[in-house]
């Protein structure tokens, strides 16, 4: 089996995550507007349906391949895919959405998690250690 491809996979299926994501939440962001609970954890808003699909669909769906044959390389091509293709579906969001506009990619606008600004430059928070998870996932157990 090809890592390559697993990890092109992974971030097609987190594209295909933004596209109905958007199509979902439409002009109501950080899923304000959608039913279930909700709590705010570390300065992030966690709802119902982002912790099932973020924290217990995806991880479930992406060990399978683990299931059937296990290597330090496979987890970390699919750690660095998770965790790049969060990032990705995130921005991609913010990209596509017809009722959002990109130009509300910002602090000011996003209030449903934290951003990290550096002069005029900003990003939200989670895209720096989401990044570095992919980036050492890779370093440590594919390379």
């Amino acid at each position: 089996m090809s890592l390559v491809l697993v990890f092109i996979f992974i971030i097609l299926a987190f594209i295909a995550t933004a596209f109905w994501e958007a199509y979902i939440e439409g002009q109501f962001g950080g899923a304000s507007q959608q039913v279930g609970w909700r709590f705010k954890l570390f300065g992030y808003h966690i709802h119902a349906y982002h912790f099932w699909l973020w924290f217990v669909t995806y991880p479930l769906l992406l060990a399978i391949p683990l299931l059937v044959a296990f290597s330090r390389e496979l987890l970390g091509t699919i750690l660095a895919g998770y965790f790049l293709g969060a990032i990705i579906e995130d921005f991609l969001w913010f990209v596509i959405n017809p009722q959002w506009p990109f130009s509300n990619f910002n602090s000011q606008k996003v209030n449903w998690y934290p951003w990290l600004k550096l002069g005029n430059f900003e990003l939200p928070f989670f895209y720096l250690p989401y990044l570095l998870f992919a980036f050492f996932s890779w370093w440590f157990l594919v390379r």
